[in-house]
């Protein structure tokens, strides 16, 4: 939008003008709102819209614009980073200001900017976008245009729905435009995306321009008055599209024949370009190779000239209209179809892809002016021209970035082209691509996927002279599939690289400690990381948490070797989830250094697993307002069954504590047929706060979850049930489970379950049998844990079961004593709003 066209310069929009200035008056004077453009390719919708926003800057408003770019390897929000970077780059310093205050610091990492780089996601993005635009409008209006919105990724689409849903009332006015032809058809991607903007919008359609406009248009292009005829015979060819007509008329204008559009457009220009000098025809395939915009440092590394000469091949371009400067030593097409005649026009683009390649990897300075997924482009693109490893390496590094930004399609499409290269590269290697596209499939729940690609890097591994491959397969299997099925893995990985007789249920552990040895004496630090992490994942359950913080600290040792920010968030968060089970309250430190340390990351997944903690967190210490009011911004960025599932789980959790029974149920409904492990056992426990001691009972005797993640909520069960119950052997049966964790925390699921300290269900079933002094005890103890935990919720529950058992006691005193702890209990739980309590 750097140009402004004034509305006596369009032919033949005199009404979609008229339109447009009408939505800018109003926003200007009173409110702003949407408004999309459409029509096919050329029609002149960048031309309707820039004398719109000129229009709107000479009425003092602050205009905008942005373009989406049609690329597979596009980053996400990339329109929005050129809105952001040109709001910063015109505002005046007092609404940047303003702006970024009110973006609570979010517009930095959006923009790359940020430590980490990385790309903020979802609810927090949207809010902080719009909060900045709203804003810019308190001290003028302010006019977003958007080009291209049909090439969009979706989450541009998203925040633009948001902003538009949100600013209605404010002197905002929104403007993109999209082919709409392109977006009609039922099976396109982003058609569901567009529709609630088409039905939010005001919609104005370019449709081709009649004979007079051909006429006028013509003659404006070339200089002089067409004839009649050849106007008409143009009209018909073109269909009265302006773009086509344009490049029509300079063909014309230079000598060529209006016959030339006959095959379309792409006659044209090519034409056009076969006018150029022939170094400047040479150079643009080139830059076709790099994308729509591309820089002229990175240009001239693949073309191998020296940049002033580049410059000046450019300087060529740009008066013969093909190549526009955009700034910052950033050019650009005039309009996409340039850019793709020459693409198409290259006998083989892969030499170019391969040389772009070569010259990011030969200036290593230049690689921050392409993005890790343009990169991994170039390298696919290239087929052979680049080393399959080379181009594995860049694909993987491309995965790795889009999971910082939680872009998981993108990180998915990566992984299954790192895949696809790895048929030409080191059997290892594959092995190992074919263990992590089948861990990313297994979790997003495409089992069978997943299951093939881990019997490839079985039959692979069987084959090499590497006999730890092979445990590393039967270790990640069993992570995903059990002792069961991977038993004849676990065996056959065994007895090739340790050997002897083990028990079936010591193998993968026996297994664990070999890789971690030989990964320690060889100093493999990702072969010791995978070592850690499975053991950590292995032994999960109650009683390890002493085990599970001397791994976690050695993950995080070698992580700050490896400078490593993933794996120290993950390792950290997962340092303080074993803190909590063993009673530890310095937990609480802990948490707080790493929520920090992960939202100054600018990383959008440690940002999001932060908050997701947080959630937890506040739900422990009976912060449910603010527990609850996470989710929802979670949910917006967690695309995911596995997210879905556990997020469900949190909020079956916080129900419970606060006894909304009905809510809870409702929640189960949604629980089941997905991905929760032990979504019976929630079952069970909601119908003993329902009072169903018969379903309860049911359940019961399914028998216990097989994953042994979900134990500590089993033995909460085992322990409501022989209380609720009163029966000698279900009593004696969950005593005996439960006594070895006495002065521990029960912590399921990785830690999204905390249910409380295993005095609290230990006692339960001591004043079930009537063990008055024993539950007397272990109620109070329960008290201390939770106190010195600072978990409110908990507190209140013991107080309030110790209450009840002093006055079943009635010893001397108790009366009194259950009396003020009553008192203090009904006004704790009122305050956190535990109705049950």
């Amino acid at each position: 939008m750097s140009q402004d066209v004034t509305a006596h310069e369009l032919i033949g929009r005199e009404h979609p003008a008229a339109l447009l200035r009408a939505e800018i008056s109003r926003a200007i004077g009173s409110h702003g709102g949407l408004v999309l453009v459409t029509g096919e390719a050329g029609i002149g919708k960048t031309t309707l819209v820039t004398s719109a926003a000129g229009e709107a800057r000479r009425q003092g408003a602050l205009v905008v614009g942005g373009a989406c770019w049609d690329s597979a390897s596009a980053p996400g929000y990339w329109p929005w980073v050129q809105v952001i970077r040109a709001l910063r780059r015109v505002a005046e310093p007092q609404e940047w200001a303003a702006a970024e205050e009110a973006a609570g610091g979010s517009l930095a990492a959006l923009l790359g900017e940020a430590p980490g780089s990385e790309t903020p996601d979802g609810f927090r993005l949207y809010d902080a976008v719009t909060s900045a635009l709203v804003a810019l409008t308190q001290r003028r209006p302010v006019v977003i245009v958007i080009d291209d919105l049909h090439v969009a990724d979706p989450a541009s689409l998203r925040l633009l729905e948001f902003a538009a849903q949100q600013t209605w009332f404010e002197r905002l006015l929104l403007i993109g435009t999209y082919r709409d032809a392109e977006v009609e058809p039922v099976d396109h991607p982003l058609r569901d995306l567009l529709s609630p903007l088409v039905a939010r919008a005001t919609t104005i359609t370019l449709t081709g321009l009649d004979l007079a406009g051909v006429q006028s248009l013509m003659a404006r292009t070339a200089g002089h008055e067409p004839p009649a005829d050849l106007a008409a015979e143009v009209h018909l060819r073109t269909g009265g599209n302006p773009f086509f007509i344009e490049q029509t008329a300079r063909l014309w204008r230079s000598g060529g024949s209006v016959g030339a559009v006959a095959p379309g457009v792409r006659d044209a220009l090519l034409r056009r370009l076969s006018l150029l000098p022939r170094p400047v025809s040479e150079l643009l395939p080139a830059a076709a190779v790099l994308g729509n915009e591309f820089h002229r440092q990175v240009l001239a590394a693949v073309a191998a000239a020296p940049v002033a000469h580049i410059d000046r091949l450019l300087e060529l371009a740009v008066v013969a209209r093909l190549v526009v400067t955009k700034g910052g030593g950033v050019f650009a097409f005039a309009h996409d179809l340039v850019r793709e005649t020459l693409y198409d026009s290259l006998e083989d683009p892969r030499d170019l892809h391969g040389a772009v390649v070569a010259a990011l990897d030969g200036a290593p300075g230049l690689a921050g002016r392409l993005l890790p997924s343009d990169r991994a482009r170039h390298a696919w693109l290239a087929g052979d021209r680049v080393d399959a490893e080379r181009a594995i390496d860049l694909t993987l590094a491309a995965a790795r970035d889009a999971r910082s930004r939680l872009a998981g399609e993108e990180q998915l499409g990566h992984l299954r082209r790192a895949y696809d290269l790895s048929a030409a590269a080191d059997p290892r290697r594959r092995t190992m691509i074919a263990l992590d596209l089948g861990k990313e499939l297994a979790h997003l729940g495409e089992r069978d996927a997943a299951r093939r690609l881990f019997d490839e890097a079985a039959a692979l591994a069987r084959d090499l002279d590497d006999p730890e491959l092979p445990a590393r397969v039967a270790l990640t299997f069993h992570s995903h599939y059990g002792l069961d099925q991977a038993l004849d893995l676990l065996r056959a990985a065994h007895a090739r690289l340790v050997g002897g007789s083990v028990p079936d249920e010591r193998l993968a552990l026996d297994l664990v400690f070999h890789l971690a040895s030989h990964a320690r004496q060889g100093g493999d630090d990702e072969a010791l990381t995978f070592s850690l992490w499975a053991q950590h994942d292995i032994i999960w359950g109650p009683g390890t948490a002493g085990e599970r913080v001397a791994l976690t600290g050695e993950l995080i040792g070698v992580a700050r070797r490896t400078n490593d920010p993933e794996l120290e968030h993950f390792a950290t968060a997962l340092r303080w989830v074993a803190m909590i089970e063993q009673g530890d309250p310095r937990y609480l430190d802990h948490f707080h250094d790493y929520a920090a340390r992960s939202r100054r990351s600018g990383q959008s997944n440690l940002a999001m697993t932060a908050d997701i903690d947080t959630a937890i967190i506040a739900a422990l210490a009976g912060r449910f307002a603010e527990a609850e009011a996470l989710l929802p911004e979670i949910r917006a960025v967690s695309h995911h069954e596995h997210f879905a599932s556990m997020l469900n789980h949190h909020l079956w959790a916080l129900l419970s504590l606060q006894g909304r029974v009905a809510e809870q149920q409702r929640v189960l409904r949604d629980l089941r047929g997905g991905e929760h492990p032990c979504v019976a056992v929630l079952e069970a426990l909601t119908a003993l706060q329902a009072g169903d001691l018969d379903l309860a009972l049911r359940h019961y005797a399914d028998g216990e979850p097989r994953q042994r993640m979900a134990r500590p909520l089993w033995l909460r069960f085992q322990a409501q049930i022989a209380a609720a119950t009163c029966d000698p052997a279900l009593c004696a049966q969950a005593r005996a489970a439960l006594e070895p964790h006495r002065g521990r925390w029960a912590v399921s699921l990785f830690g999204w379950d905390i249910s409380g300290p295993y005095d609290l269900w230990l006692a339960m079933v001591d004043a079930a049998e009537g063990r008055w002094g024993a539950a007397v005890e272990g109620f109070t103890a329960a008290w201390r844990s939770a106190d010195l935990m600072r978990a409110r919720p908990w507190s209140i529950l013991a107080r309030a079961h110790l209450a009840e058992t002093l006055l079943a006691r009635a010893a001397p005193g108790d009366a009194g004593t259950a009396r003020d702890l009553l008192d203090a209990v009904r006004e704790e739980a009122a305050e956190l709003g535990m109705h049950h309590a």
